[in-house]
């Protein structure tokens, strides 16, 4: 794996535009076909669901980081027994936001006896060891809900336990059933104490991967609203060699579309020829090529599929 997936598979995975782009039209351009695209094309829902088009060029401008964390969450809220939730969201409501960074948190637990957080994801269950460390491994533990690995936490104070941040996209079948069901459902337990909680779920509009996926040559777009046609399109990125975040990305041709199920998350699979374009390293100062989807809220500094 290269240096630039690496980072993308770290990040946002597919960028998202943030203007220029017409919503609520009566129709979408016409998209190529090419190579061994596919598209998910579920029955449109009977609501009416909107069209979606591409942007012809946005500006990549950088975000500030989010601030958010586990012992915030706890303000105005009962701390009578013990807790675990998931939290992606820098407001007030708790909330699992899919395809961001995300934290787990613990109240209640002991940090000196073995402590397992479960999610139930329609008819499957994800056991992860929970592992308090005072200082994060590189790379959190390596955990992330779903492959059964550690999660590493800190202990705050005031009996609140917070892992690193963890980026909370889970693979398919979880995927889709956690979108269905539009809650996360977790349980934690050590020794005799317990608890579950179930915590929202957003659907943000944009596009990702896991790794997996991405070895598939397959993205998943998701959130917009069910029977929604959502094109998908390379643009051509003018590498900004003064990282002043101020790349311009233009539209070199739509790729394919997807059509959104109930589930809101479709998965499209890229045309060879488009991926052989985005899998190339580009020299330093040479523009660079990205998939996007129109209408997507920025949650980070965009990266870009390579």
């Amino acid at each position: 794996m290269n240096r630039r997936l690496s980072w993308w598979l770290a990040g946002l995975c597919v960028i998202a535009i943030t203007s220029c782009t017409a919503e609520h039209e009566p129709s979408t351009p016409s998209l190529t076909k090419r190579g061994n695209a596919t598209a998910t094309r579920p029955t449109p829902s009977s609501h009416g669901a909107p069209d979606f088009l591409l942007s012809q060029q946005f500006d990549l401008g950088g975000t500030g980081g989010t601030r958010f964390g586990c012992s915030e969450d706890l303000k105005d809220r009962p701390t009578d027994r013990p807790l675990v939730w998931l939290t992606s969201s820098e407001d007030e409501n708790v909330r699992a936001i899919l395809n961001t960074e995300s934290l787990l948190c613990l109240y209640g637990f002991p940090k000196n006896k073995p402590i397992t957080v479960t999610v139930t994801a329609g008819s499957r269950a994800y056991t992860t060891p929970i592992r308090p460390v005072s200082e994060f491994s590189t790379d959190g533990g390596g955990g992330d809900l779903f492959n059964g690995r550690p999660i590493e936490v800190q202990d705050l104070g005031d009996g609140v336990l917070q892992s690193g941040f963890l980026w909370f996209f889970p693979p398919e079948p979880a995927r889709e059933a956690i979108a269905l069901d539009g809650r996360l459902r977790l349980a934690a337990s050590s020794g005799d104490l317990r608890t579950a909680n179930e915590v929202p779920l957003s659907w943000e509009e944009g596009a990702g991967a896991t790794e997996a996926e991405w070895k598939r040559h397959q993205i998943a777009v998701y959130g917009y609203p069910p029977g929604t046609r959502v094109p998908i399109g390379l643009y051509r990125v003018q590498n900004d060699q003064e990282d002043t975040g101020d790349e311009l990305a233009v539209l070199e041709r739509p790729v394919g579309e997807v059509v959104m199920p109930e589930s809101r998350i479709a998965v499209f699979t890229i045309p060879q020829d488009v991926f052989r374009i985005i899998s190339v390293e580009p020299e330093w100062g040479e523009d660079y090529y990205c998939l996007s989807v129109p209408g997507a809220e920025m949650r980070q500094p965009p990266t870009c599929v390579s």
